[in-house]
């Protein structure tokens, strides 16, 4: 059940726990366009574990002290499911009623969690029709959860005065956050990449116009870059990934260095590169589409042009930064961070501001 669009009213906060930074944003519809009302973030942490009790009472204390900062307007929200709490499934069921296909989604699970079906809180997104087979079957991407962590995070979020109107997935906000870029009946047939690398893993989202079409988190992640290039420079990780983020070189070893990062990076990144273009290719075998016209990327790693540029070459395709705050008005007077800046795209605000989105949509 969604939340009726009302002109003039704030939609719930967007409460993004995916990553080593908290993010809270909040929108309201106006007159021509959406308006950011407020935004806030707290790094995290490192000691934060997503789960445990401590990590949880940390979260929610960062939760009140950006709630005290910022100028939201109630205290409804959304939250979003770090990956490594939530699993995505690709599975094919037959043409059945809308209210016959959660069944046989959990059917379809069983045997595929690392927990039983029974503890499970299991939703699914149907995406269209496909040929298996020999007949016409429905592609479900279905997402589960632990029902024991999807409670954790309800008590987490109650204890930091949070009154939760749903909960979503990465894959699932960002699109909504970039909805706002298929205005056009031809956007509508358009294939889009868009890429979220972690620390740990890697999300891939592949939209058919505004409509999700594919979704999977890949094991690999910024820290597999960083790690060959600590390897390979004999240099500590942290020095590494600084590096690898534009930090110059120190002293006359600056023109050698720079010119060995890419020969460094080229292994992973030729390996994440490699799992994506076997998702795309999963994409245009299942819906018999052309492949994506180009790769948005989103979340912290989005700020690494050099990494950016380097994937998006294995991949042969068009690049662009995500900016979530395109065609966004910032209300006079509100509560922004000093960290949001509306002169340049924000990629790491694109799931805190597409939960906030998602939320007002019926």
């Amino acid at each position: 059940m969604g939340i009726k669009i009302t002109r003039g009213k704030a939609f719930p906060i967007g409460v993004d726990l995916a990553g080593d930074v908290l993010r809270m944003a909040q929108l309201k519809q106006g007159e021509e366009s959406m308006e950011l009302l407020s935004a806030g973030s707290e790094a995290l942490p490192p000691s934060v574990h997503h789960g445990e009790r401590a990590g949880m009472d940390a979260i929610a204390s960062s939760i009140r002290s950006i709630m005290r900062r910022a100028s939201f307007r109630g205290r409804r929200a959304v939250l979003c499911i770090p990956s490594g709490d939530s699993f995505i499934h690709h599975v094919k069921t037959p043409k059945l009623p809308a209210d016959s296909i959660s069944q046989a989604v959990n059917a379809e699970l069983a045997g595929k969690l690392p927990y039983p079906v029974e503890e499970a809180v299991i939703r699914h997104v149907v995406v269209g029709d496909v040929l298996a087979e020999g007949d016409t079957r429905q592609e479900v991407i279905a997402i589960s959860a632990r029902r024991k962590v999807v409670e954790d995070y309800l008590d987490m979020a109650a204890r930091a005065r949070l009154d939760v109107v749903g909960i979503n997935i990465v894959p699932c906000a960002i699109l909504e956050c970039y909805a706002r870029l298929f205005r056009r009946t031809d956007d509508l047939g358009r294939t889009i990449l868009f890429l979220d690398v972690g620390p740990d893993a890697t999300q891939v989202i592949v939209s058919h116009g505004c409509k999700l079409a594919f979704a999977r988190c890949l094991s690999t992640g910024s820290m597999k870059f960083d790690d060959a290039l600590a390897q390979g420079l004999s240099v500590p990780v942290e020095q590494a990934r600084n590096l690898r983020r534009g930090a110059e070189p120190a002293g006359s070893a600056r023109e050698v260095v720079t010119a060995q990062l890419d020969s460094f990076l080229d292994s992973p990144v030729r390996a994440l590169a490699d799992e994506v273009t076997q998702c795309l290719r999963y994409c245009e075998t299942v819906f018999r589409t052309q492949g994506a016209e180009r790769v948005i990327f989103v979340g912290q790693e989005a700020y690494d042009k050099r990494l950016c540029q380097m994937i998006a070459q294995r991949l042969n395709m068009r690049a662009q930064i995500g900016d979530p705050l395109m065609r966004i008005r910032r209300v006079a007077g509100a509560g922004l961070e000093q960290g949001l800046d509306r002169r340049e795209p924000q990629p790491d605000w694109s799931v805190s501001i597409g939960l906030s989105i998602g939320a007002q949509a019926a």
